[in-house]
């Protein structure tokens, strides 16, 4: 882990990285880019707890779709994007009907039914 000092004299410890983190983003139509310069630009989401749109910070990865920007942490919190990828259904497809044996027809020797 790696620590900061700041002003205050009080120390704060980053959080610890998973080697190997991935993001996910499960809807479709958003794009992932990085906010670059000095220019004031919002996330589209108020965090929990603020009543304010807070901005997206030089080199900030955040998501967009037409004119919508999500920073990562409001983009997690509605659902978008995930630490975990989407998992395929454990139990089989279920049919309607039980097909059983299919009967296989030869032109020409079954036409007669």
């Amino acid at each position: 882990m790696k620590s900061e000092n700041f002003d205050s004299g009080a120390v704060v410890k980053a959080p610890a990285q998973q080697p190997g983190m991935r993001l996910y983003v499960h809807e479709p139509g958003w794009r992932v880019s990085i906010k670059r310069g000095s220019d004031r630009v919002f996330c589209h989401t108020m965090t929990p707890g603020q009543d304010f749109y807070h901005r997206l910070m030089d080199g900030e990865l955040h998501l967009h779709q037409d004119s919508e920007r999500l920073c990562l942490g409001c983009a997690t919190r509605r659902g978008i994007v995930s630490y975990e990828p989407r998992r395929l259904p454990d139990e089989a497809p279920k049919f309607l009907a039980d097909s059983g044996e299919m009967p296989i027809l030869v032109l020409g020797v079954d036409d007669k039914v």
